[in-house]
């Protein structure tokens, strides 16, 4: 490797880990990803810290001069796609024993340049998720036909708007907004009928579920600090979810958007075969908001389908809260990293989407809602409600992770 292209390498290995970071990618995939590049060219000693908000590293070059950089990420936009790219790229210079770092560097350009989704796949994420979200949930076919019209404004709300509005938490109470007097006025024309319902559907689309995964891994790997702030940045976008809602009731004499609940009650079989197949539609748009690659949507499918699929049953038989998160957040972790190894991605891909169905975050918003509007004891049960499914699915995810790579090599890689 020539002077010329050995010239400002740290700053090579510093962009991928700024794609990474700001693409929601974890702490320890960052810093693993990053030593890879480094050592495939030529540093030595390379060490790094990376928080959610910045990335330290320093080394030595392969000339043998020190080397040492900041590098401040000012905005995080989750996109499991450049997470999976860079993961390629890293992937590609182990395998590649003398990379040119000018090829690594374009490279990471051309990943940065990567076109999202356009608009049209946006909007129908929104559509079809809220629609699918709120049968998965037990609603009717016309209340899920209201609550993806709503999804579908709540689309249009977020895109226009967010062009001027760049504070995260004020555009979700925006959305949110938009969400609720969507519902009440679709009801008052006679389109929906049980408003709760319809707006939970169409409010999952704003629940910070990836946030939430990402920040239960952090913990797992001890990574307490970008754990903590992933955590906060959770609960802040369910209080604004909740504070958009309250205003609309408020301000609306017509508003009554909670009277309705979320149940596991299943009549019939084929009921249970629709709310099955919603959850796996729902996990699938929320892999078009989350810019997932199209070759991963049918097992992202089939891993959302079938970990609803658990829940309800355990729901059901034994109305276990605690049992009924666990053992889908552990099968589904489980087959996150099987699918991450035989596809060769990051499991991130997998986790973060799949995970959608059981994340406590309506929990959360329905828990800050009532303490909103002073009916403490409702908010006492959503909270507690919250709280074991969190803590059940951050159990899933730490025992899987506890299993060595090694194990699902040699049993699931062919």
């Amino acid at each position: 490797m020539s002077a010329k292209d050995n010239c400002n390498t740290l700053q090579i290995v510093l962009k991928a880990g700024k794609i990474l970071v700001e693409s929601g990618a974890e702490v320890y995939r960052v810093e693993q990803t990053m030593g890879y590049i480094a050592k495939a060219l030529g540093m030595k000693d390379f060490d790094a810290y990376v928080i959610s908000k910045g990335i330290m590293a320093s080394a030595v070059n392969a000339q043998g001069q020190q080397e040492a950089a900041i590098l401040n990420v000012y905005e995080q936009n989750i996109n499991l796609g450049k997470i999976e790219a860079v993961n390629t790229l890293s992937r590609q210079v182990i395998l590649n024993p003398t990379p040119s770092a000018k090829s690594i560097s374009k490279q990471l350009d051309t990943i940065d340049r990567m076109r999202d989704y356009n608009v049209w796949y946006y909007l129908l994420a929104y559509f079809a998720g809220a629609g699918a979200f709120s049968l998965a949930l037990g609603s009717s076919l016309s209340d899920s036909f209201a609550a993806a019209i709503t999804g579908l404004f709540l689309g249009l709300v977020l895109h226009r708007v967010g062009r001027f509005v760049h504070t995260g938490f004020l555009l979700t109470i925006i959305g949110s907004s938009a969400a609720c007097l969507s519902v009440n006025l679709l009801h008052l024309m006679g389109i929906g009928h049980y408003r709760g319902l319809i707006l939970l559907g169409a409010l999952m689309m704003l629940v910070p579920g990836a946030i939430f995964t990402s920040s239960v891994r952090e913990f797992s790997q001890n990574n307490f600090s970008t754990g903590l702030a992933l955590l906060m940045s959770s609960l802040l976008v369910c209080i604004s979810i909740s504070v958009g809602v309250v205003a609309v009731t408020e301000l609306l004499p017509f508003a009554n958007p909670l009277q309705q609940n979320f149940s596991a009650n299943i009549e019939t079989v084929f009921e249970l075969i629709v709310r099955v197949i919603m959850a796996g539609v729902g996990t699938i748009a929320f892999a078009i908001l989350f810019q997932v690659p199209k070759r991963y949507f049918l097992d992202l499918g089939i891993l959302g389908s079938l970990s609803w699929l658990l829940y309800l049953v355990i729901m059901y038989y034994y109305h276990l809260e605690a049992l009924a998160v666990f053992v889908p957040g552990l099968f589904g972790s489980f087959l996150s990293r099987v699918f991450a190894i035989k596809r060769k991605c990051p499991m991130t891909i997998f986790l973060s989407t799949s995970m959608m169905p059981l994340i406590p975050g309506l929990s959360l918003y329905r828990a800050i809602y009532f303490l909103l509007t002073g009916a403490d004891q409702l908010a006492m049960v959503y909270l507690r409600s919250c709280f074991i499914t969190a803590f059940m699915i951050a159990l899933a995810i730490s025992i899987v992770q506890q299993i060595p790579r090694h194990f699902f090599k040699t049993r699931f890689l062919s």
